[in-house]
């Protein structure tokens, strides 16, 4: 597996206690270090997988080489997830994020917009084909048979280090899931805390380093995809 070079990028992950989160504020602001990037939005995602959860099973075990596949779509803060969802003029983004050790690219492979009224599960069997045709011509896809998983919903802040805007830092509260072959509202799974995410290119990993020192978290091993599906029973995380 080749990464592409054009959006490579490391990630660093922490979990902060909402009783932290004054603190965390305090770290972002301090000395004007970061600043707001883009406006504050829901990041939904519909996650794919093989029937035997391959792609989960290699990322519990830390295989080398790992891949994600989800459809990806962003709605206002105030938005209904099934309104969303189901939103005739609603742009699906088909994402593949690949890992090789450390180091990731994510690539944007399709998007489309359904433009008609369907149901759920109608609009769940578009996408499923949707994806099927897009297997069909994708090098990395073509082997797997992919279904639906589970969906994650969650409210995102955005912000880039000033001196670098390469260096960015996403804050992700409320994070929910559901399973994608069941009708449901989203059920919280972050109750008390939020996810921190640093992401750069490897070559600002010196300066991420210096910043690092002075965050006051510890880092974590999270994933958002093997959360969410441990909570419906699927896989063991």
């Amino acid at each position: 597996m080749k990464l592409s070079q054009e959006t490579l990028r490391q990630e660093i992950k922490y979990k902060v206690f909402f009783k932290d989160m004054p603190l965390l504020y305090n770290w972002i602001y301090a000395y004007s270090l970061f600043q707001e990037s883009y406006n504050p939005r829901i990041v939904n995602s519909l996650y794919f997988d093989t029937p035997n959860y391959d792609f989960a099973s290699s990322n519990m075990s830390g295989e080398s080489r790992r891949i994600k596949l989800r459809a990806r779509w962003y709605a206002g803060i105030h938005d209904n997830f099934l309104d969303s969802f189901l939103s005739e003029s609603q742009i699906f983004n088909f994402e593949v994020k690949r890992k090789l050790n450390s180091i990731s690219d994510k690539l944007n492979i399709d998007e489309f917009t359904y433009n008609k009224k369907e149901d759920y599960f109608s609009r769940i069997n578009s996408i499923e084909n949707t994806l099927e045709s897009i297997c069909k011509t994708n090098s990395t896809l073509a082997a797997f048979n992919l279904l639906s998983t589970v969906f994650t919903n969650y409210e995102r802040e955005y912000y880039e280090l000033q001196s670098d805007n390469k260096i960015r830092l996403t804050v992700d509260k409320n994070i929910s899931y559901c399973d994608s072959k069941i009708l449901s509202d989203p059920l919280l799974v972050s109750k008390n805390y939020v996810i921190v995410e640093l992401k750069f290119n490897p070559e600002s990993r010196k300066k991420v380093n210096l910043l690092m020192k002075q965050f006051p978290f510890r880092q974590v091993r999270s994933s958002k995809f093997l959360t969410t599906l441990s909570q419906i029973k699927r896989v063991s995380y």
